[in-house]
C-alpha cells in the first residue's frame, strides 16, 4: 500500500501518469521500495521506544500508604520440660491501637515436637490480645525457635520471632539407663545390709525417714498453694484464669494443676465465657451475664473499684498505668452495662460496684 501511494505521488509531481521507460521505472521503483522499508523501520523503532518509556515511567504503587500490623509476644521463660506447656501472650496493634479480630498463627522450626492451642480460634479480642499455649513432647534435649505472624484484611502482616527455646526431656528418660544399673547394684547392697540388725536400723534412719519427711513437706506446700487458689476463688467468684494467675503470681503449670484438682474434687466449678474460663465455688449459682464479655482491662478496672469503692477516674488511670481517655471510655461502657454506678462529687465522678453486679 505504501509503495502504491508513493508511486502515485511521484507520478503527480512529474506531471501526471505517463509511460516511463523501462530503465527509469526500475530505478524509481527501487528507490521507492527502499524509502518504504526505511519508513517502516523508523515507525517500528518509535513504537518500541514509546512502549519502553511507558513501562519505565509507569507510576509505582505507593507502599508507604499500606497499613502495617505490629505483633508483640510476651512469655515467662525460654526453658520447658517435655510434656509441659508454655503460655504466650500475643498483642496485635496498628500504630499503637489494638486490632480486634486479627488472626495469629504460631509456627516452629521443630514442628514435630510442638502443639499450639489457641484461644478464640486464633483471633485477637477487642484489646488486640490472644493467649496461646504450646505443649512440647521430646525424648531428647534440643533448642528450637518459633515465630508468630499476624494477619488482617488490607494490612501488611506482622511478624515476631522467639529464639533459643530449650526443651529438656523428663528425668526418667535422662536417667533410665542409670536407674537400671543403680537398681541392680542397690538391690545387692540392700540384701547385704539388711542381713544385720544394725544395718536395718542405719538404713531406716539414713534413707527412709528423710524421704518420708521430704514427701510430707512437699505435700504440705502443695496443699498451701491449693488453699491459696481456693481462697482467692471463694473471695473473687467469677475470676478468669489469667487474672488468678497474675494476682497469685503462680506459674501456668502450677495453676492448671491445682485448678484441675480442685474441680475434680468438687471444690470449684468452671464455666466458659467467650475466650475466658471463669471459676466459681461449687455451692454458688453462676450469674447470668446476658452475653456480656469483659476485656482484661475492664476486669482490672472492676477489681480496682472493688478494692477501693468511690475511686475517681484519675486514680484508676494512675493505678492501672493507662491513659485517662481509655479509662473514661471503659467506665462509660461499664456504667451502661449496669455493672458500675457513679456519683458526682464536685467536678469529679466517683465509681462504685452496682448492687446488681
Amino acid at each position: 500500500m505504501i509503495l502504491y501511494t508513493n508511486l502515485y505521488i511521484l507520478s503527480m509531481m512529474t506531471g501526471g501518469y505517463r509511460p516511463f521507460s523501462s530503465r527509469i521505472y526500475c530505478r524509481k521503483a527501487l528507490a521507492l521500495l527502499l524509502f518504504s522499508i526505511l519508513s517502516f523501520a523508523v515507525f517500528i523503532s518509535l513504537a518500541a521506544q514509546g512502549s519502553e518509556a511507558a513501562y519505565v515511567y509507569a507510576p509505582m504503587k505507593d507502599v508507604s500508604a499500606q497499613k502495617n500490623l505490629d505483633i508483640v509476644v510476651s512469655y515467662e521463660s525460654l526453658h520447658i520440660i517435655s510434656g509441659n506447656s508454655m503460655t504466650f501472650f500475643a498483642t496485635v496493634t496498628e500504630h499503637g491501637y489494638p486490632v480486634n479480630g486479627s488472626y495469629v498463627n504460631f509456627s516452629s522450626d521443630a514442628p514435630d515436637i510442638c502443639i499450639f492451642d489457641y484461644e478464640n480460634n486464633g483471633y485477637t479480642d477487642c484489646d488486640g490480645k490472644l493467649i496461646v499455649q504450646m505443649t512440647v513432647y521430646s525424648e531428647k534435649g534440643m533448642i528450637f525457635n518459633i515465630s508468630a505472624n499476624a494477619y488482617f484484611e488490607d494490612f501488611m502482616p506482622g511478624y515476631y520471632e522467639i529464639k533459643q527455646i530449650t526443651v529438656e526431656p523428663p528425668a526418667d528418660m535422662i536417667y533410665n539407663d542409670r536407674i537400671s544399673y543403680i537398681s541392680i547394684t542397690g538391690l545387692i547392697a540392700l540384701l547385704a545390709i539388711g542381713s544385720t540388725e544394725a544395718g536395718r536400723y542405719a538404713f531406716m534412719k539414713s534413707l527412709i525417714l528423710p524421704l518420708y519427711s521430704r514427701l510430707k513437706k512437699d505435700d504440705l506446700l502443695d496443699h498451701f498453694v491449693r488453699g491459696q487458689i481456693y481462697g482467692y476463688i471463694m473471695s473473687h467468684p467469677g475470676e478468669h484464669y489469667n487474672h488468678i494467675k497474675m494476682k497469685l503470681d503462680v506459674t501456668n503449670g502450677t495453676l492448671s494443676h491445682h485448678l484441675r484438682a480442685l474441680e475434680f474434687q468438687g471444690f470449684i466449678k468452671s464455666q466458659r465465657d467467650g475466650t475466658y474460663k471463669r471459676f466459681y465455688p461449687t455451692d454458688m449459682k453462676i450469674p447470668r451475664t446476658k452475653g456480656i464479655q469483659l476485656s482484661d482491662l475492664q476486669l482490672g478496672i472492676l477489681d480496682t473499684i472493688r478494692q477501693s469503692p468511690g475511686i475517681s477516674q484519675k486514680e484508676i488511670a494512675t493505678r492501672e498505668g493507662i491513659s485517662q481517655q481509655s479509662v473514661s471510655y471503659n467506665l462509660s461502657l461499664l456504667v451502661r452495662m449496669g455493672i458500675l454506678d457513679s456519683t458526682k462529687e464536685g467536678i469529679r465522678k466517683r465509681y462504685f460496684m452496682s448492687s446488681e453486679a
